[in-house]
């Protein structure tokens, strides 16, 4: 599966559709010790699933089998794969919530991907108040109240998908990132940490998927990409 730089592949992948024991035999012994220590059974099979799922793309850029590839992490615990197996420069992102998981690949650049499920449940005004930068929540709390919450989610999968793909965990609060609004035409505006130096060399994207309960988003270290977006279902597990 040849790719360029400038070529991002997504993949969006329904978790229900799928078994933790259907993926068993390409996880480590650690990511299933991992899977199965989460105490709900929707729980392990999303993260199985979405880690199985991972291994076989992945498997299929570097043609190799997916339960042979090894990974290690960054100082944040991002994890990558060993620099002896990656001869392609591959970089990767995975989100799961709800039955929904999403999956970036890319070729020498980095990639950060966020799902989110939209929960009525959640107080979105005051999770803005605690993530949003200054001026996000200004122009945040002068929207319809209808249009805060879909809006809110937005915003933060696009923020989540930037740190994510720095890949700095919890040294970067989400308040020091601030995005645009606008769904069609995301933008970063400023970032207030060293690993951002220059926010116009990343691209931010809304993510469309199958079901409007959902809001999602990619961000690359990339000033043109193309990004190709899939979905992976149960026909294609057995690739592996």
């Amino acid at each position: 599966m040849p790719m360029t730089q400038q070529s991002i592949q997504v993949w969006v992948a329904r978790v229900a559709e799928f078994s933790a024991e259907e993926w068993r035999p390409v996880l480590s012994e650690t990511e299933w010790g991992r899977a199965m220590r989460f105490r709900m059974p929707a729980d392990q099979a999303r993260f199985a699933v979405t880690r199985g799922i991972l291994r076989t793309l992945l498997g299929r850029h570097l043609s190799m089998p997916a339960a042979a590839i090894q990974f290690t992490a960054n100082e944040f615990g991002k994890p990558a794969i060993v620099p002896s197996q990656n001869a392609e420069s591959l970089q990767f992102n995975v989100s799961h919530s709800g039955d929904y998981a999403l999956l970036a690949v890319a070729h020498g650049v980095d990639v950060g991907v966020d799902v989110e499920r939209i929960g009525a449940s959640r107080v979105v005004r005051d999770l803005a108040q605690r993530v949003l930068s200054p001026g996000e929540y200004q122009r945040f709390m002068v929207l319809p109240e209808h249009d805060r919450e879909t809006t809110f989610f937005q915003i933060w999968t696009l923020k989540e998908s930037v740190l994510k793909g720095i890949g700095s965990g919890l040294s970067v609060a989400p308040e020091q990132i601030e995005v645009t609004f606008h769904p069609h035409e995301p933008r970063l505006l400023s970032c207030s940490t060293a690993q951002i130096p220059d926010v116009s060399e990343w691209t931010l994207r809304s993510l469309s998927i199958r079901d409007n309960g959902y809001k999602a988003a990619i961000a690359i270290r990339n000033k043109m990409p193309s990004i190709g977006i899939n979905e992976f279902d149960v026909a294609q597990m057995y690739d592996k």
